[in-house]
């Protein structure tokens, strides 16, 4: 019991240092204390500081700042005009707090960049949710979402979509990285794709996703050979200014080491007439998954 006791004083005594500084902020912000609301994100205290003088109450701090955090995002969906400048100090804090507090990650990124607009904000919070709960899969996904949505970076949404099919031991995310892989139609990003997509297949024993990655799995291989062969017909034409009237002469030229393989078990044709070249199983190469 007298443990107990002590315990709930220096909570108290933690929640009583988090109203105190709201208190400071008061009178400096009276409009803001008036309607208890964050308004300048310049007088919140930093994180660092509230876990020295939290007496080891860092979490319930952290609890009090985090419902500050979700009033602070209700109130900026009810009123636009009043800005987001305080939502990343805020998530710093909750974090500097509870390194370990998923979902505020994960939230206020996610108003960062679709509500706020500040993605560089947003990448920086997920980075730090990623260095301390490198399991927890969503936020490297997440990470992966913003990437593809606001900037159409391919390459990066790719890699973090990887990382969370890693994380979390979920193929289905190893078939999103593919797609992005193949929105990428650049050959190093195709051997990524296949060699993951070998990794990942074994972790799942479902039979219809199964099929899924391996059929994933010979498109990107596909489209990786067709790549290829599409390289050597525009150096070919650069150095003879014609075009080739069939594959054979690019490996004549040393283009080619040998004719490749269809990995869909088809064969891969040339058509001089265009120019190009297609899988007679799954067709010219394309970006779409």
């Amino acid at each position: 019991m007298p443990r107990l006791r002590s315990t709930l004083a220096l909570a108290a005594l933690a929640l009583l240092l988090a109203a105190a500084t709201a208190a400071g902020r008061s009178a400096l912000a009276p409009e803001a204390a008036r309607l208890g609301r964050i308004r300048d994100p310049s007088w919140l205290p930093a994180g660092r500081f509230l876990r020295l003088v939290s007496f080891g109450q860092r979490l319930a701090v952290s609890d009090f700042y985090w419902l500050k955090t979700v009033q602070y995002i209700g109130e900026g969906f009810m009123e636009p005009e009043r800005g987001w400048g305080a939502l990343h100090p805020l998530a710093e804090i909750v974090t500097d707090l509870d390194p370990r507090h998923g979902y505020a990650y994960q939230m206020a990124a996610l108003c960062l960049a679709d509500t706020a607009g500040q993605l560089d904000e947003a990448y920086r919070l997920l980075e730090k949710g990623m260095r301390h709960l490198p399991d927890r899969w969503a936020l490297p996904l997440l990470y992966a979402q913003i990437k593809f949505i606001y900037q159409k970076d391919y390459q990066a949404a790719a890699e973090y979509a990887r990382r969370a099919a890693t994380a979390g031991k979920r193929p289905h995310l190893a078939l999103l990285a593919a797609g992005l892989a193949l929105q990428l139609d650049e050959e190093g990003e195709y051997r990524t794709a296949a060699a993951f997509l070998e990794e990942t297949i074994p972790w799942t024993d479902e039979p219809t996703l199964r099929r899924d990655l391996e059929s994933r799995l010979v498109k990107v291989r596909a489209f990786e050979a067709l790549l290829r062969v599409e390289k050597a017909l525009d150096r070919f034409q650069a150095e003879r200014v014609r075009r080739p009237f069939a594959l054979e002469e690019l490996v004549a030229a040393g283009l080619l080491e040998a004719l490749p393989a269809d990995p869909a078990g088809g064969l891969i044709r040339y058509h001089p007439a265009d120019r190009t070249v297609e899988s007679s199983v799954l067709g010219r190469r394309q970006p779409n998954p």
